[in-house]
């Protein structure tokens, strides 16, 4: 799968941009590139993942409880089954999961409403962009055909080949190494605890997408319910009014 050049991506245009969220505006001045999270940011691929898990660990005669898979959200499956099911046999069980997963993702996994729109927005007007995630890269391979934003996308980072995974910085930092681009250039887009950590430790402007997680938790940027309810628009001449924590998390409805 051919990528953008990153390269190409220094041409955006003088003006300057802000991403809106309700009557908030947070001030994108200085920012090149947006790295975006993949399962419960950009698609509903969760329960997918979580039946496939389950499965398996029946499989192997061990007992998972909705607790334990909401840990392992957002963290990869190598780490699930070296730590839950069974570390002597690992390679083998991670391949029959992600396996299961595959197979059950044409009809099962939807895109978040708005989450490509935004991703092309940021592609169109000449920032970077690309996917930090701890999917398998084949699911996350299935998920950009599913957003149609193969072409939008410079660079690609699954955890599967890395030797740390969320919520260890690893996987940012190295997300911005092949992009070539400052973590305070940067903004990330996550929704779970493991992706959340991992981004703010990387030293990059995070936004938390999603209402299943305690916001409380992280220093995050900007907080909303949805990636669709966020819009990049130009950013007015006087400066940009930066969102406040407090109002945000105030306003949040209360974790799931």
């Amino acid at each position: 799968m051919g990528f953008r050049n990153p390269a190409r991506f220094c041409c955006r245009s003088t003006k300057v941009f802000a991403l809106r969220y309700e009557n908030q505006l947070l001030d994108l001045r200085g920012i090149e590139a947006a790295i975006f999270d993949l399962d419960g940011t950009l698609v509903e691929s969760e329960p997918v993942w979580a039946e496939a898990k389950r499965y398996v660990a029946n499989r192997e005669n061990v007992e998972v409880s909705e607790q334990v898979l909401m840990a392992y959200v957002g963290r990869s499956v190598a780490d699930f089954v070296n730590e839950i099911i069974a570390p002597t046999n690992a390679p083998s069980i991670t391949r029959d999961i992600v396996e299961r997963a595959l197979s059950h993702y044409d009809n099962n996994v939807d895109e978040i409403p708005g989450a490509s729109d935004l991703i092309k927005e940021f592609s169109r007007n000449g920032f970077a962009t690309a996917i930090c995630s701890s999917a398998p890269e084949r699911a996350i391979q299935k998920c950009m055909q599913l957003l149609n934003i193969e072409l939008c996308i410079n660079t690609v980072v699954s955890t599967e080949f890395l030797a740390k995974g969320k919520p260890n910085k690893f996987p940012y930092v190295e997300t911005l190494r092949r992009l070539g681009i400052p973590s305070e250039k940067v903004v990330v887009f996550e929704d779970a605890p493991a992706g959340l950590a991992s981004a703010i430790s990387a030293g990059i402007k995070t936004i938390c997408v999603g209402s299943s997680v305690n916001s409380r938790k992280f220093d995050c940027e900007l907080y909303a319910r949805s990636i669709g309810d966020i819009s990049l628009v130009a950013s007015p001449d006087r400066k940009s009014t930066r969102l406040n924590s407090s109002t945000i998390r105030s306003r949040m409805p209360s974790s799931a």
